[in-house]
């Protein structure tokens, strides 16, 4: 037995013909799993023979027809011109011959001659049948030697596996009489597995003047030939060695890749994606093997022409996934010892596999999309039940179970609910959701489907808090229901504060105050932070909160670190309302953020820190923390970057970094949809209208307020926001009556409130501002003056803002009521500070903001201040003008 692959069978044959030309009659048995070419090579050796003169006569055996009688035999001999044999029922394979011809052929043998056979075995003459079968076969005898007279002959026969029997009797016949005649027969046999014997083997191995070639797969120069009639020979030889991997080294998945390379090349975008064969990246990466249509319907002829346990074993691969040993299919899918080891030999053999491991994940996906849906979710139920039983903890328990479906057995439930956990402490929340809503489906009781529905809920949280929003009416009805435990209760009061339904989180803590005593204490600690943030959202319905006996006791005795972070945020909020931005409360805030920046921060102590440093107008220490934790967050959660960017933006737009605020201000809607943001949407439009108003832009600002927000919103410090914002884009379009009503509202609600003044809801300056406008210079006055001297201390930034508004009441206007005294903000012929200095340097050299903090070692909004400051006092509206401005003058630090 000769093993070859296709080229190499070619040259065989060829050879084998040469011969049988001569007068040296040969015959040969192509063997091969299927897939590896047979039928190719049956064509080739047909097509070269009748191109050199021979008679050619073809037949293809079918299972259909095993059961006829000489049908194979008859389809040779009506090839050849005659009468059918014994009248089977085959339908001649003819090359050239009109297809009405064939069908009229086929159609009077099974009108005629083929009833008559099967009449006469009916009615048991089986003597007179055999006897007509052995007559048959002599006469296929003469038929083929009298063809041979006056030319070569070559008999093909593809599929003989599927052979009838009595026409396997007539062609050994003939293949054992062949050596002194111009005859070549060439049999194609399909092997179910590799280096599978059968009797035809036997046969030809035993054979003097007879050929075994066992087919196998491609060797690289065959793979070589086949691609470079596509890709050209020197890409070929680049991409041949992943092709032929990605092939098995299967004549058939070879053109079915490249088939699929062509479609997608036709395709109007290109390639829609690549499967695991595709280089990451290298030169051959415009001809990687992708596999799509045409690979599957390849992957599905092969599933098909396997045996039973064969089948049944690649499908159990394909569940339990890749590497799976024997054993473990075996156990699966209950079969004896051993027989998975075979299966999966075939599969290798067949060019799905290596090792056991499917080559390319689109043919995995191919055999389960075979199975009927019942009889897979079975094995991943059985797989998952296994390797639990087994004590697996590599998540592969879940999988099964999400892949199966809903299973309604408690250790199910079970895996299901701590993956999620797990998933969630990743940053996976995708995977959360995915594993809960299969077990919320497999809940077998009112008690554990609450529970579970408040875990779906907070996984929901982290992607889209919006999505949250359909499981309120539940949940409150669980809590109701004593459904719910202490920690799921008071996570609902989140959700209801978040999406402006603080009533009922009020109900919520009403009731929870009330079974304080039963409270655990992890328990107890987190309804004290929720009040504080009820108390710092809703400042009027939350006013009750703004005292506490254990925050205060807290407040003096414990030491912020990153142990409990959410309470550690509260603690830092609560002073802030308590005490206003000290420095002991700046301290404890840095404190914070250092403590929870390595630890994937979690947002609310994040954002109670980041308000502390706003309200004690330190901008840029904030704007610096914003960026280290933006940075940080790359990887995270939806919801933790939206937050975190809309902080960002807030400061920014504050500091006049309008594009930097732009930007992460619509980074922030991006990641959430408006209708997620709740009563917080307030934030983040806020600084989108300060920014997109800084710019000029004052149509995308306008669009800002076209977008629906909650009626409870304006009950919350994000309403403020959204106020002021208004009021400052009311005065950029000269609305100053309703940018007046706007700063008004802040006050009043500020006033009501009880609120001190902080920089992001400062409004004096802006009213006084519009006041001048509408010419009431001295009211504005007044309030410049209240605001000079409120901010005399702390708040730099809103004093610098007073003042810009207070030059534009001239050196006419007057006033009973005596000033502050007066510093003016960055103005013209100013010198830059060192800082400024260096900055506007490097700026006027043309390095970019980005560049500028790297070198510096500082963030690029800080570069973006200390530009802005630099223009002012150069007297330059931008870069264009550094040059020339810093060679008249010194640039400290420069």
């Amino acid at each position: 037995m000769e093993l070859v692959d296709g080229s190499k069978g070619r040259h065989v044959l060829e050879e084998l013909f040469a011969q049988a030309r001569s007068g040296t009659g040969r015959a040969a048995l192509v063997v091969g799993t299927p897939g590896m070419g047979k039928t190719t090579l049956i064509h080739h050796v047909r097509r070269h023979a009748r191109a050199l003169g021979a008679v050619v006569l073809s037949a293809v055996a079918s299972r259909a027809e095993r059961s006829l009688p000489m049908g194979v035999i008859d389809q040779l001999t009506v090839a050849a011109g005659g009468l059918p044999a014994t009248g089977g029922a085959g339908t001649p394979h003819t090359d050239g011959e009109p297809a009405g011809h064939r069908e009229a052929v086929g159609h009077g043998q099974a009108a005629g001659h083929g009833q008559a056979a099967g009449h006469g075995q009916a009615a048991g003459h089986g003597q007179a049948a055999g006897h007509g079968q052995a007559s048959a076969v002599h006469r296929f005898q003469a038929l083929a030697q009298r063809l041979a007279e006056h030319q070569p002959l070559v008999v093909t026969v593809d599929d003989v596996h599927e052979i009838d029997a009595p026409s396997l009797e007539s062609l050994l016949y003939l293949v054992r009489r062949v050596a002194s005649t111009p005859v070549l027969v060439v049999l194609a046999e399909r092997s179910p597995a590799p280096h599978a014997a059968s009797a035809l083997t036997a046969e030809f191995v035993r054979t003097p003047h007879c050929e075994l070639l066992h087919l196998a797969g491609l060797s690289p120069a065959g793979a070589v030939s086949e691609l470079a009639v596509r890709l050209g020979e020197e890409a070929a030889r680049a991409a041949a060695p992943r092709w032929l991997h990605a092939s098995g080294g299967s004549p058939l998945l070879l053109r079915a890749l490249l088939q699929d390379r062509d479609a997608a090349a036709a395709a109007p975008h290109g390639p829609a994606g690549r499967d695991d064969a595709a280089p990451e990246a290298g030169p051959e990466a415009a001809v990687a093997p992708v596999a799509g249509d045409a690979w599957e319907l390849a992957v599905r002829y092969l599933l098909g022409q396997l045996d039973d346990d064969t089948l049944r074993t690649a499908r159990g691969l394909a569940v339990l996934g890749d590497t799976a040993p024997p054993g473990d299919l075996e156990r699966l899918l209950g079969l004896p010892v051993g027989a998975a080891t075979r299966a999966l030999a075939t599969l290798d053999a067949l060019g799905l596999t290596a090792n056991g491991r499917y080559r390319l994940d689109r043919t995995r996906t191919t055999a389960l999309a075979d199975m009927a849906p019942e009889e897979r979710a079975v094995l991943h139920h059985r797989a998952a039940r296994f390797l639990y039983e087994d004590g697996d903890t590599s998540g592969e328990v879940a999988r099964h179970l999400v892949a199966g479906g809903p299973l309604a057995e408690s250790w199910a439930l079970s895996v299901l609910r701590d993956s999620a956990a797990q998933a969630l402490r990743d940053n996976a929340p995708d995977w959360a959701i995915t594993c809960l809503r299969v077990a919320k489906d497999a809940c077998p009781d009112p008690e554990s489907a609450a529970s579970v529905r408040s875990e779906l809920a907070q996984a929901e949280w982290e992607v889209d808090p919006g999505s949250v929003r359909r499981h309120l009416e539940a949940l409150l009805d669980a809590h109701r229901h004593g459904r719910l435990d202490q920690r799921q209760s008071i996570r609902l009061i989140g959700y209801l504060l978040w999406h402006g339904r603080p009533a009922e989180a009020d109900a919520l803590f009403a009731a929870l105050d009330g079974a304080e005593e039963e409270l655990l204490e992890e328990s107890l600690a987190r309804l004290e932070t929720m009040r504080v943030w009820f108390a710092h959202a809703y400042p009027a319905l939350g006013a009750r909160y703004r005292h506490s006996a254990a925050l205060e006791e807290m407040a003096l005795g414990r030491s912020v670190g990153a142990v409990d972070p959410q309470a550690d945020g509260a603690l830092v909020l609560y002073t802030l309302m308590a005490e206003g931005p000290t420095g002991r409360v700046l301290q404890t805030a840095e404190r914070l953020l250092q403590g929870v920046l390595l630890h994937d921060p979690p947002v609310a102590p994040a954002v109670a820190a980041l308000a502390t440093f706003m309200h004690a107008a330190q901008l840029d220490r904030a704007a610096e923390w914003c960026d280290q934790l933006v940075r940080s967050a790359e990887r995270r959660a939806p919801t933790v970057r939206a937050f975190l960017a809309a902080a960002s933006a807030a400061v920014e737009s504050r500091l006049g970094n309008a594009d930097v605020a732009r930007r992460r201000a619509d980074e922030a809607l991006t990641l959430l949809p408006p209708a997620s943001w709740g009563i917080a949407i307030g934030v983040p439009l806020a600084a989108k209208v300060l920014a997109c108003t800084a710019q000029g832009d004052t149509e995308a600002a306008a669009e800002c307020f076209r977008m629906p927000v909650p009626e409870a919103m304006f009950q919350t410090l994000p309403g403020l926001h959204y106020l002021q914002a208004r009021g400052r884009y009311h005065l950029s379009v000269r609305r100053y009556h309703a940018a007046l009503g706007d700063f008004h509202a802040c006050r009043d609600l500020m006033a009501a409130w009880r609120l001190d003044v902080s920089t992001a809801l400062s409004w004096r300056a802006y009213a006084a501002e519009a006041l001048i406008a509408l010419d009431s210079p001295a009211q504005a006055r007044e309030l410049l003056a209240e605001e000079l001297t409120r901010q005399s201390t702390a708040n730099r930034w809103m004093r610098e803002e007073s003042l810009r508004v207070l030059e534009q009441l001239g050196a006419d206007a007057s006033s009973d009521r005596p000033l502050p005294g007066r510093r003016s903000g960055p103005r013209a012929g100013e010198e830059l500070s060192k800082a400024e200095g260096r900055v506007a340097l490097l700026a006027s050299q043309g390095y970019t903001n980005r560049e500028i903090a790297e070198k510096l070692f500082v963030t690029a909004s800080t570069v973006e201040q200390h530009l802005t400051r630099a223009y002012q006092k150069l007297g330059v509206r931008g870069r264009a003008g550094l040059p020339a401005a810093l060679a008249g003058r010194t640039a400290p630090g420069a």
